[in-house]
């Protein structure tokens, strides 16, 4: 009986996916946030990785300060160095889309450092960055390799794009090995409108309310009572959502709005 209650748990749990609910930073100035700005400064000014992503999130979203771009990238790119991945994210999309601090290049560099590690939807935009010559120069070997790898992440702005350059793609079939293999493998659907759409997953979707980001500030805020003694970054005992700089590395929602504008109305050239 055990065994097969083991095995119903475990095919139940198939079909069960958490989708987590969290809170946003967004802009603010009141005595409250302040408060945290400068407690984040102190943890940067003692050298603590999180605490310089965290405040240099602050600068660029005006959390407990005036709105700074160049002390927003100040910030994120000292913990950027130091390997840290929502900096280097966040580093390599402002680089990309800043009219005041655009630098291409170091934009690419950052994103294609975290793409490594499929970090949030850097290979979608790598791939949409390398498909046409916008921004950089065209490079379909890449735009194919960053663009299967978005596909196997199951990119939910993918479908669209592939939609809109299906026809281009499947002329130049031999620049895009590694895409068209992965759609073939997990071959897309047809929605209504006859465009791209991923496959409806069967999956239950359970969605569950992170802690509270004043919580997160404040677990973090304990760490920098103390000058750091190491150079690491790392938290011990951790996960990523309860880490400051990884909670923030996904800006809640708004980066969907904030930043990925930059590739909507991207398409393939010949």
């Amino acid at each position: 009986m055990k065994n097969l209650l083991g095995v119903v748990l475990t095919f139940s749990l198939l079909f069960l996916s958490v989708n987590l609910k969290a809170e946003e930073i967004v802009e603010c100035q009141s005595k409250y946030c302040v408060d945290y700005f400068k407690k984040f400064k102190m943890g940067a000014k003692r050298g603590y990785v999180q605490a310089n992503a965290t405040l240099g999130q602050f600068y660029y979203i005006g959390y407990g300060t005036d709105k700074d771009e160049d002390k927003a990238l100040k910030y994120l790119k000292k913990a950027a160095k130091k390997g840290e991945p929502s900096s280097q994210y966040l580093v390599g999309v402002i680089s990309l889309i800043s009219e005041k601090n655009k630098d291409v290049a170091t934009g690419v560099k950052y994103l294609e450092k975290v793409a490594k590690d499929n970090y949030k939807d850097a290979n979608y935009l790598l791939g949409t960055l390398f498909i046409n010559d916008k921004l950089v120069s065209k490079n379909l070997s890449k735009a194919d390799l960053y663009l299967a790898k978005a596909y196997k992440q199951k990119d939910k702005r993918l479908p669209e794009l592939l939609t809109s350059i299906n026809e281009s793609i499947n002329k130049n079939s031999a620049s895009f090995p590694k895409l068209l293999a992965a759609m073939e493998k997990k071959p897309l659907v047809k929605n209504k409108d006859d465009n791209f759409a991923w496959p409806k997953s069967h999956i239950e979707i359970i969605t569950v309310s992170s802690a509270p980001l004043t919580t997160l500030f404040d677990e973090q805020l304990i760490t920098f009572k103390r000058r750091k003694k190491t150079t690491g970054s790392k938290l011990q005992g951790k996960t990523c959502d309860e880490q400051v700089g990884c909670y923030q590395a996904r800006l809640g929602r708004q980066s969907a709005d904030t930043f990925f504008n930059i590739t909507s109305n991207y398409s393939y050239s010949n």
